[in-house]
């Protein structure tokens, strides 16, 4: 009788290998799924939310500030009322004058140009890489938009001609379309295409 005794004290030791086998293989799990969880954080989580000035915020700098303000271009005044200007205003009252609204590639590229002649008046419509002028065909009203990094890359300096290309899908700008360009409530209108 005490040879069976002896011959079943094997049986636990194999259940205690088994035991830890599971073990081990239940921890390997658990931190596997941790390390998951901690990398969909780490790498999928929104990013954190930076606040955004207004538009009414940008206007109240002086002229001094847009010369400070980083990647400065086209922060033109945001009211909420549109007004309309003739081409003749926009130079007396920004100092910017509108040199070409030219079609060219076949029609496909409209020629925008325009050039400072008074920075100060300037600046406070030109000053911020934001937002540029759009064009608008006055007769079907399509607008065209610049495609962005179309800008200048430095501060505005005076007596300097700036251009953007915009995109003319559509061939809808044609030479002797009356086109009003668009910068935030100022719209210049009754500008001939070349």
């Amino acid at each position: 009788m005490s040879e069976m005794i002896t011959e079943t004290k094997s049986t636990p030791v194999i259940s205690r290998r088994v035991f830890w086998l599971v073990l081990i293989a239940a921890l390997a799990t658990a931190a596997i799924a941790a390390t998951s969880i901690f990398a969909y954080r780490l790498w999928f989580a929104p990013a954190p939310a930076v606040p955004v000035q207004t538009a009414n915020e940008l206007i109240a700098f002086s002229v001094s500030d847009y010369a400070t303000v980083d990647g400065v271009f086209c922060k033109a005044p945001v009211t909420g009322v549109a007004r309309v200007l003739t081409p003749a205003q926009l130079e007396e009252e920004f100092g910017i004058r509108i040199r070409l609204v030219g079609v060219t590639a076949s029609g496909g590229l409209v020629d925008f140009r325009y050039r400072v002649v008074d920075l100060d008046k300037a600046l406070p419509v030109l000053g911020s890489h934001e937002s540029m002028p759009n064009l608008v065909d006055e007769k079907s009203g399509t607008l065209l938009l610049a495609p962005e990094g179309m800008m200048h890359h430095k501060a505005l300096e005076q007596d300097r001609t700036y251009f953007m290309h915009y995109p003319n899908a559509g061939n809808n700008i044609k030479p002797g379309s009356q086109v009003a360009v668009v910068m935030g409530d100022l719209r210049v209108e009754s500008v001939t295409a070349q």
